[in-house]
């Protein structure tokens, strides 16, 4: 298989043509978009020449009508409102997270057109913080002082594995980055957090079940088209972090190895972030738009794809 194509159901799909569905409106189709990413593997210089044709500004969406529905007590249910408010904080908490944590593994990766997409990225959460700042002012109405008092604000919806995944595994490998950019093993792991984990696994499910059950209500539009805009820059992320580990595996076989126990320390965890805390049972509930079993599968068949692209056996996550 070349660098520039790929086949995927038979058919031949070039860089260009994978990189082009993540211009579309559809979270389905960007989601779409992204399996045709990690399958045809697409150079760095490709996902920063889509990074150039993709800039979007926190300014280009307006939360008029979100605002009118949101103070509308008929729009919503209760049950509606708690379940949306938890599920916006903890991408809220999570992209604050991903932002801080994002600056030592661009200075370890060692090749110069890594660290070039890594700083674009960084741009990109920076950037997503401050469109879930903006959303919380203008139709929550939470007019903090300042921006650390709005994300403190938040940290009402986080439980235990929310601070396991992202205050214990993510903040340590970031760390050990920090202290030693040269050691390429925990480069490995931390992608495999970060990229395939958090982005690939948990953030691009929980939008896609979010935008989705929106839309169908017609609810929050100017919303919906900035959180899209979101997660097409995500989508482009987790290509790098496939490629990423895509090309470790392939020059060092024992580089799967540490995916694999990357997996292993991460998967009880990960899936019980998207547990809210009013909960009996966190592997069996229903949320007003949709129930968990959903939401797990869908993950798991994400996560799945993503380890294919590797080169991995997706039959090590039923050890993991």
């Amino acid at each position: 298989m070349s660098d520039a194509t790929a086949t995927t159901n038979g058919e031949l799909h070039t860089e260009d043509e994978a990189l082009s569905v993540l211009l579309d409106g559809d979270i389905d189709k960007v989601m779409s978009g992204l399996d045709k990413i990690v399958e045809a593997a697409p150079s760095y210089e490709k996902l920063f020449a889509r990074w150039q044709r993709q800039h979007w500004s926190t300014e280009d969406f307006t939360f008029e009508e979100d605002a009118r529905q949101w103070a509308d007590p008929d729009f919503f249910t209760e049950e509606e409102r708690k379940f949306i408010k938890f599920g916006f904080s903890q991408f809220f908490l999570g992209e604050e997270r991903v932002t801080v944590e994002l600056l030592p593994f661009a200075i370890a990766t060692p090749q110069h057109m890594q660290q070039i997409f890594l700083t674009t990225q960084i741009s990109d959460e920076a950037k997503h913080v401050v469109f879930w700042n903006g959303f919380y002012r203008e139709v929550f109405g939470e007019k903090a002082d300042n921006l650390d008092e709005q994300i403190d604000n938040q940290r009402y919806v986080v439980n235990d594995d929310w601070q396991k995944l992202f205050d214990g595994i993510l903040h340590e490998a970031a760390e050990t980055l920090r202290k030693d950019p040269s050691h390429f093993p925990s480069l490995v792991r931390g992608v495999t957090v970060y990229m395939i984990v958090i982005e690939g696994m948990l953030a691009l499910t929980a939008a896609r079940f979010i935008i989705k059950s929106l839309r169908e209500k017609n609810a929050l539009p100017g919303f919906v088209a900035g959180f899209t805009a979101v997660n097409r820059d995500e989508s482009r992320h987790v290509g790098f972090g496939v490629k990423f580990l895509a090309d470790a595996i392939k020059d060092d076989p024992a580089n799967a190895k540490i995916v694999e126990d990357t997996l292993k320390e991460c998967l009880p965890v990960a899936p019980l972030v998207f547990v809210p805390p009013w909960v009996d049972d966190p592997y069996n509930f229903q949320t007003p738009f949709y129930h968990s079993s959903e939401i797990f599968e869908y993950a798991a068949k994400a996560l799945s794809k993503k380890l294919g692209a590797m080169g991995l056996d997706p039959a090590i996550l039923a050890t993991a």
